[in-house]
């Protein structure tokens, strides 16, 4: 065999490695959810709740019954119960009890949280982001965007879920691509650059794209699946453009409700349209900013940040 000429096996890394660079183009998202380590399987029981918190004839047996089928879910939820909310009281001693005590709402937000804290062993993301600042972060987008939600008339649960979830894109983009996702913060902080702008012109797709793909493949409303594509640009048509505006503004809110939160934000003040689209005003964020920072100080222990 000539010296110049390429080993079969040489061949083969070359043809999958183009295939594979063919398929990143033709496909980045699935390329992404498919390869990343350590992406949680589909948060079923999330979904299932949240399809039973939009029924208005639901009841406290149906949600007892839903989370028991998760027995380690359940002693989390009893221990976080026993160690944040009741002091020197009786503590629950069932989930019965915890979800008669607590209420619905903040068990669902307990199960979610406690679901999507997951997301930040996804392997080697640790190397290009600081998960437990993005963590924080999705907490007060989470609190934020029910908090306006709720002022404008909209169901709390998935408000919270779209905010919690928001940017697991970054996560993905941040365990597969490691060093370079790194570089890329890096230099959106060194030039006052767009972390979209430069997801985009590096791997041919955005966190919140990729995000959006991902609660698709999850199966999760599609109101969640439009909030976390397009809390940035706002794109969808009714029926979900309240919840992405919820989303967008609360994201706006938890920028500073954080301050140490990641550099470059795309945000300077909230988009008159997402103002518009929840006949909200500018007078309206302060209120809104107090009413979301006192939600925070609730949570801090129930949600670990």
């Amino acid at each position: 065999m000539n010296a110049a000429t390429p080993s079969k096996d040489l061949l083969e890394v070359l043809q999958r490695r183009m295939h594979q660079e063919r398929q990143l183009i033709l496909n980045p998202a699935k390329q992404y959810l498919d390869d990343v380590a350590g992406l949680p399987p589909a948060p079923i029981l999330v979904t299932e709740l949240l399809t039973l918190f939009q029924d208005p004839n639901r009841d406290i047996d149906q949600v007892i019954q839903l989370i028991s089928y998760e027995p380690a879910l359940t002693a989390q939820i009893l221990r976080t119960c026993n160690s944040v909310y009741f002091g020197g009281d009786q503590p629950p001693e069932d989930i019965f009890e915890a979800v008669s005590k607590v209420g619905f709402y903040q068990v669902y937000c307990m199960v979610v949280s406690l679901f999507a804290s997951k997301t930040k062993s996804m392997e080697g993301a640790d190397k290009a982001l600081n998960v437990d600042q993005l963590w924080r972060h999705s907490v007060a987008v989470a609190v934020s965007a029910s908090v306006v939600a709720e002022e404008t008339g909209q169901t709390r649960e998935l408000a919270f879920t779209a905010g919690l979830l928001h940017d697991i894109g970054k996560l993905v983009l941040a365990s597969a691509e490691r060093g370079r996702y790194a570089a890329l913060i890096q230099r959106a902080k060194d030039e006052g650059a767009s972390v979209r702008a430069l997801e985009r012109s590096s791997f041919a797709i955005d966190h919140a794209e990729l995000g959006g793909e991902l609660m698709d493949r999850w199966k999760l409303p599609q109101e969640v699946v439009a909030a976390v594509r397009h809390h940035h640009d706002l794109d969808p048509a009714p029926p979900h453009e309240q919840r992405v505006a919820s989303v967008h503004i609360g994201n706006i809110i938890a920028h500073q409700l954080l301050p140490e939160d990641l550099a470059n934000t795309d945000f300077v003040i909230p988009s008159t349209a997402a103002l518009g689209i929840l006949q909200l005003t500018s007078d309206d964020l302060p209120r809104l900013f107090y009413k979301a920072q006192a939600e925070m100080e609730k949570v801090k222990g129930m949600l670990e940040i």
